[in-house]
């Protein structure tokens, strides 16, 4: 029994959790990359020096480079993968707290039965 509560607390609760943040890092870093390259070649493409100029101006009036802030397509994977880590968690903590209350007991009432017999 306590095996049994062991394997669905690693297999419910704790791998998916892991897979998820795992899947979401990489995507996060892979959209991360993918954007630093498009705005490097976006950068390398404006020829004009008053269009180079006014992004200069840009980002350093606004105290930050380009690629210090998160592009829109970056904060939605954030908030997507914290939603979805948040929801799984919710949904899915009642049960862990039991499973972990049957562990508990089960180790409690075995430590109990040991000591009985000593």
């Amino acid at each position: 029994m306590q095996v049994y509560a062991q394997a669905r607390l690693v297999f419910h609760y704790a791998l998916p959790v892991g897979v998820f943040a795992y899947c979401y890092g990489r995507i996060f870093h892979i959209i991360r990359r993918q954007s630093k390259v498009v705005t490097g070649q976006a950068r390398a493409t404006t020829t004009s020096r008053d269009q180079v100029q006014q992004q200069q101006q840009q980002t350093t009036g606004a105290g930050a480079t380009a690629e210090a802030k998160l592009s829109r397509m970056e904060l939605n994977v954030i908030k997507t993968m914290i939603a979805v880590i948040v929801c799984f968690i919710a949904c899915w903590s009642v049960f862990t707290f039991a499973n972990l209350l049957i562990l508990l007991k089960a180790s409690i009432a075995q430590s109990v039965t040991y000591l009985q017999h000593m």
